[in-house]
């Protein structure tokens, strides 16, 4: 029996939360849909991987995503979540975002999140100076 949808979800999110990447990667299907709004889609599950290899996730970044309320509506599951980035330097970027994942056969096919990037531009440019 395949997990649910919110479970899975949930698991997805705390492999990012320990820094276990590769687990995160692994729970995407080959042909994802990565919808970071308002940027471009990304389709495909190494491009996702260079996307957040590309910002530093797992180097410079690690990721601490808060999940504050989870819900689905059958393959789609609903998070809000407070993600807080810690730099190396030990700064932090906290950043409010609502997001959904599809779950299918037990992978997730699309991943969608919703966040201010001019609150992340900002708090990101603080850790740069």
């Amino acid at each position: 029996m395949t997990a649910d949808p919110i479970e899975i979800a949930t698991t997805f999110f705390a492999h990012w939360s320990a820094n276990r990447i590769d687990d995160a990667i692994a729970m995407l299907a080959e042909d994802v849909l990565y919808d970071n709004v308002p940027f471009p889609d990304i389709l495909g599950r190494e491009q996702v991987r260079k996307f957040h290899a590309d910002f530093g996730l797992g180097t410079s970044f690690t990721v601490n995503w808060k999940v504050t309320a989870i819900a689905s509506a059958g393959s789609v599951v609903l998070n809000e979540r407070v993600d807080v980035f810690t730099h190396v330097n030990g700064a932090t970027i906290t950043l409010p975002v609502m997001g959904t994942v599809t779950v299918e056969d037990g992978m997730i096919t699309v991943w969608r999140d919703y966040f201010d990037p001019t609150d992340f531009d900002r708090q990101l440019a603080t850790i740069k100076r």
